[in-house]
């Protein structure tokens, strides 16, 4: 008889890694390069950090053929599928309702779901009344397609650089000086000719 058994907090889950890692013969550096995580972030999260990404944990289970279940339905649908998103919607909705920090969340998930596409997802222009957030989604249509090897998109064109330095995360939190320096300098390039600066590891495709 098999025992379902729930886990509900990280030190939880890094228990469990830990575990099956030893017990597969798995050396922590191994199973980080089968996961494709660095042994820093298989460290802690074998130690129980909260602050784990969870994409990372998941690939960290696939490789040890470990997945996590649920008895509550998963949710379908576009709004679900990154790659069906309306991302043209989703951030009017997001900016009108000033949830900044999610729209940044929303940001990454596009440039991902672009990559993973094939193809800048936006073909269109958003037509945001926000020129800072229309100019944040140009920098990333060009970035990806760059990155895709394929042109940009016509409307990214019509875009035109902010006339002052923005960061995203300054919406919703104050950014001191040494972190505006380094992500001003980790920027990608078609992100700061738009007077747009986000770190490209921010952007969750590296």
């Amino acid at each position: 008889m098999t025992v379902e058994c729930n886990i509900d907090t990280p030190a939880e889950a890094g228990a469990l890694i830990r575990a099956q890692r030893t017990e597969q013969g798995w050396t922590q550096l191994a199973l980080a390069d089968a996961a494709g995580v660095s042994r820093k972030f298989l460290i802690d999260l074998e130690s129980g950090h909260d602050r784990a990404e969870l994409g990372k944990t998941m690939a960290v289970l696939a490789a040890l053929g470990l997945s996590l279940s649920t008895t509550t339905p998963i949710p379908r649908g576009r709004e679900h599928d990154p790659e069906r998103r309306d991302y043209a919607a989703t951030f009017t909705d997001l900016i009108a309702k000033k949830d900044f920090e999610f729209a940044i969340k929303m940001l990454a998930d596009y440039a991902s779901a672009s990559l993973k596409a094939g193809r800048p997802l936006l073909q269109r222009s958003p037509q945001l009344k926000d020129l800072r957030w229309s100019a944040a989604l140009a920098g990333i249509t060009n970035y990806t397609a760059h990155l895709l090897d394929q042109p940009a998109p016509d409307w990214t064109r019509h875009i035109q650089p902010l006339n002052e330095a923005w960061m995203p995360a300054e919406s919703y939190r104050t950014v001191r000086e040494p972190m505006k320096q380094l992500t001003q300098s980790e920027t990608p390039h078609e992100l700061a000719v738009m007077n747009v600066f986000i770190r490209e590891r921010s952007l969750a495709t590296v």
